[in-house]
């Protein structure tokens, strides 16, 4: 079976993200997607708040975290424990890998985004990790460079949207083949550490990058 998942999302959860999980779910089943990874910063949603949200939508809601190491941002999905901000990438990824956790290296080359860079990720790969190819809400060179290093590592590709806001859930995602199993979180991460995926989608448009930038704005300026 084939599913479509977005495997890097932010809910309002992020202190950078402008959407309820209710509005990414209805944002990705428009665009026609299986599921999503809520992979906010540096915090996780629990499993049992992702069981709930997926059986009021029925709908694939995968628990993950985008934990900000101390070389850059690393994914989470399905994590076991908690992370601390500012951890050692490597003991990230080791702890993860043992724990049986799928790892994704997010927007690998991009240094505006917080990616780790080429020489982290060679440390990295034997440990089975996926690198994202395809991030929407980065540029097209950092995409390709993250493609070629993927391909000379022979490591899973992954794509996904980075939204911040629910409009733009949906504009990269990665096909994954679970086999011939029930649709599941834990199917979703046991094809990725299989390698078992696609990266495919578009850069998010400017327009929906610009509303982006307006609503963190407007939620900055309420909370203060």
């Amino acid at each position: 079976m084939q599913l479509r998942v977005d495997l890097h999302v932010h809910s309002s959860a992020s202190g950078d993200g402008c959407s309820t999980i209710d509005d990414i779910i209805a944002a990705a089943r428009a665009k026609g997607l299986d599921g999503v990874a809520i992979t906010d910063h540096d915090v996780q949603l629990s499993a049992q708040s992702a069981m709930e949200a997926s059986a009021r939508h029925s709908f694939i809601v995968i628990p993950g975290v985008e934990v900000s190491t101390d070389a850059g941002h690393l994914l989470v999905l399905l994590p076991r424990r908690e992370y601390r901000r500012g951890m050692p990438f490597m003991e990230a990824v080791d702890q993860s890998a043992s724990d049986g956790s799928a790892v994704v290296i997010p927007h690998p080359t991009d240094p505006i985004s917080h990616g780790v860079g080429e020489p982290a990720v060679r440390s990295a790969s034997p440990r089975h990790v996926a690198l994202e190819t395809l991030n929407a809400s980065t540029l097209t060179r950092y995409n390709r460079s993250a493609a070629r290093l993927a391909e000379s590592l022979s490591l899973p590709r992954v794509g996904g949207s980075d939204a911040h806001l629910a409009k733009a859930v949906g504009d990269a995602w990665t096909d994954i083949d679970i086999g011939s199993g029930a649709p599941s979180p834990e199917a979703v991460s046991s094809a990725i550490l299989m390698g078992r995926t696609s990266p495919s989608g578009r850069r998010t448009s400017k327009l929906v990058s610009l509303e982006t930038v307006l609503r963190r704005a407007v939620r900055k300026g309420s909370e203060r």
